[in-house]
Order: structure tokens, then sequence, then C-alpha cells
């Protein structure tokens, strides 16, 4: 193993032990430094992130997805599949880090751009994960597919508002799943926000996590949204009505 991948190895391990002991084993931080190096190598050419210094890499992609593994580990029994979605992708996140920490999950990665979705699909090769798939769609066309309803639980960080995101995200969750929605210092008011959308298509708010990423945020916040009913048929609409005028 390289310096620097064994530098992000021993930092991931330190970190998880700490904040999420239950991710803290060699197996998994094997495969999320093989990702991380991947990310330095390759994201860092196509401009999908500026983040490269070990340590924030640990911390703002490594450590910030597998809180929403967390989630996800805990929901394995009351959701209706092991089919997961992760909506705006963009870089793998928290879609990748999420297939190597639950490795019986399914996890399917949405991106509008082609490109992220290669990317996706060849860092996925190289950690050796054979649960991840990858969609170049739009999240709305989507939900227009046999795909609706199909899956246990979509997850989606820092995509859009929360009140867009849900009509993008909860056509896709099957009756009884989980809408996992990862934000920052404005979840309070977009939850508030929220409150109709969440109503209109068919989901309650189930539980909702705080947690800090010390020295880089000071609080983030998990919004967990449990679907009860089916959306209504003529939901999610074009994405120019969902962005200007939002439920």
């Amino acid at each position: 193993m390289g310096g620097k991948m064994a530098l992000i190895k021993d930092e991931f391990l330190a970190v998880a032990r700490t904040v999420l002991p239950e991710f803290a084993t060699d197996t998994l931080a094997d495969k999320l430094s093989l990702l991380a190096e991947h990310l330095e190598d390759v994201g860092s050419r196509m401009n999908l992130t500026a983040i490269t210094e070990p340590t924030a890499v640990v911390w703002l992609h490594l450590i910030d997805s597998l809180y929403a593994a967390r989630v996800l580990g805990g929901a394995i029994g009351s959701i209706p599949s092991l089919k997961i979605a992760d909506v705006g992708s963009g870089g793998g996140f928290p879609a990748l880090p999420v297939a190597a920490a639950l490795p019986n999950m399914q996890v399917t990665a949405i991106d509008s751009t082609e490109k992220k979705c290669n990317y996706i699909l060849g860092a996925a090769e190289v950690m050796g994960l054979t649960n991840v798939t990858a969609e170049a769609v739009r999240a709305e066309e989507f939900a227009r597919t046999d795909a609706r309803e199909s899956f246990g639980a979509v997850t989606a960080r820092a995509v859009a508002r929360l009140n867009v995101l849900m009509e993008l995200c909860l056509p896709l969750v099957g009756i009884g799943g989980l809408f996992i929605s990862m934000k920052g210092a404005a979840a309070k008011e977009e939850e508030a926000e929220a409150e109709a959308a969440a109503k209109k298509l068919g989901a309650v708010l189930y539980d909702r996590i705080t947690y800090t990423l010390p020295g880089y945020a000071d609080e983030r916040t998990i919004l967990v949204y449990r679907k009860i009913m089916h959306t209504p048929a003529e939901f999610p609409r074009q994405y120019s009505k969902i962005s200007k005028s939002p439920l």
C-alpha cells in the first residue's frame, strides 16, 4: 500500500474508532483507501472534487457518507428492499462508501452526467465492489420507468433544497422505504419548508440525526423520511416546474 493510501487508512481507522466504531475494520478501510486514491488520480482530473488532503477526504467524503450507511444498516429488516438509490451521486458519495460498508445492499448511483456514472463504475471496480450500478438519467425521468417505488431507500447529499429533492427522490422509494437527505446548517429551515411536500408525496419525518465533522462542519443533519403512501401519479413533474414551483 502506497504512503498516501496508508496515511488515509490509518486516519480513517483512527476517526472511525471514535465516531463510527462499527465501520472501523481493516477490510473497509482498505476499500475506502482505494477509493480515495482513485478520487485523487482520476476524480481530480474530472473536477469531481477539490478535496484531496487526506484528513479532509476522510472526514468530508468517507465519514460523512458512512453516517448514511449507519442509518441504512439500522433499517435492514424494516425496509421493503435492499435496493438503494443515490440521487445526484456526482463523485460517488455516499453511494460508494455505502456499498463498501453494506455489501448485502445493491446500490444504484443516479447522475444525469454519463462521465460521472462511468467514473463511479470505474471506482467500484477498483474497490472490488460488485454491488454497484449506475444510471445516467435525470431522477425525475427515472421515476417514470419501472424503477418507480422499487427502492428500499434513496439517499441524496447536498443536491438541492429539500422540498425540491423530495419530488425527485420520494417517487423512487417503495412503501415502507426511507428517503435519507444529508443536509448542513440549513436543515431545520429546509425541514419546515418541506412539510407540505412530504405530505403530498406520501412520506412522514421518521428520524433526525445530527453530528459534526470537527474542523470542517459544525453541524450536519440527516433527515430520514418514511414512505407511508404511494406517491400520486402526477409526481414528479418536469424539473423546470419542480424548481420554479416547489411543493
